[in-house]
């Protein structure tokens, strides 16, 4: 069986090659919750190898702040290239 870690970059890859291949506007990023904060490992972009790799870089450990990341996440739509994509 797989641990919870491996579990969360099949869900990253699950998720985020439905998306940009769904679309071809859409774009996916990547951030952690935990460790020592919220730390955006991909900005918005619509390479999923560029996503896929990065992932496995991820640290575990430390406690999740999700309204932290949340944040993180809304702040970093406010700054990407395509400004006629909506949040939804």
């Amino acid at each position: 069986a797989p641990s919870r870690m491996e579990a969360q970059l099949d869900a990253v890859n699950l998720l985020s090659g439905a998306k940009t291949q769904s679309n071809p506007e859409n774009v996916v990023g990547l951030l952690s919750t935990g460790g020592k904060g919220v730390e955006v490992h991909v900005a918005l972009t619509s390479d999923i190898g560029k996503v896929l790799s990065l992932s496995h870089g991820i640290k575990i450990g430390g406690k999740a702040n999700l309204s932290a990341g949340i944040q993180v996440a809304q702040l970093s739509l406010k700054h990407r290239q395509n400004k006629n994509q909506r949040q939804r």
